[in-house]
């Protein structure tokens, strides 16, 4: 893939390709912005202030139960030239947060140099907090240090 230089769309479609199979009985679904009938929305450490003008939430790749509140995964994905992190861990954290509107068991939060074949981030969230074990396990597992 590192001849194309594929845009994050495409990584997240590519990810989502290599995880079919492996999550029997669960979905696995890309962008996917709504329950039921409702737009994902994320309150997660905002003021009501704050809360004005902010656009519902999309994430990059969920794994759940459909029309459950059974969420397993959520993937953020980013390539290593865009450094703008700051969003997609807020919305990690909140989506993780066991006492918030999803309660994700797992958050990733991924960096991916295409050109390199590398992840030169990776980090692991659970119930709204960076998991630094998993973090660590799941660097050594993409093959190096970040």
């Amino acid at each position: 893939m590192a001849y194309a230089d594929p845009a994050e769309r495409a990584l997240v479609a590519r990810i989502r390709h290599l995880l079919h199979g492996q999550y029997e009985g669960w979905s696995i679904d890309l962008e996917w912005n709504r329950r039921e009938d409702v737009i994902k929305r994320l309150r997660y450490g905002l003021s009501d202030d704050e809360l004005v003008g902010k656009d519902a939430i999309v994430p990059d790749l969920i794994v759940h139960r459909v029309g459950k509140r059974e969420n397993l995964l959520v993937v953020e994905v980013k390539r290593s030239t865009n450094k703008d992190f700051d969003g997609d861990i807020w919305k990690l954290k909140g989506m993780t947060e066991q006492a918030g509107p999803y309660g994700y068991a797992v958050g990733l939060h991924l960096v991916l140099d295409v050109k390199a074949g590398t992840a030169p981030r990776s980090d692991v969230y659970v119930d709204a907090k960076l998991d630094e074990e998993l973090t660590e396990w799941l660097r050594l597992e993409l093959g190096g240090a970040n």
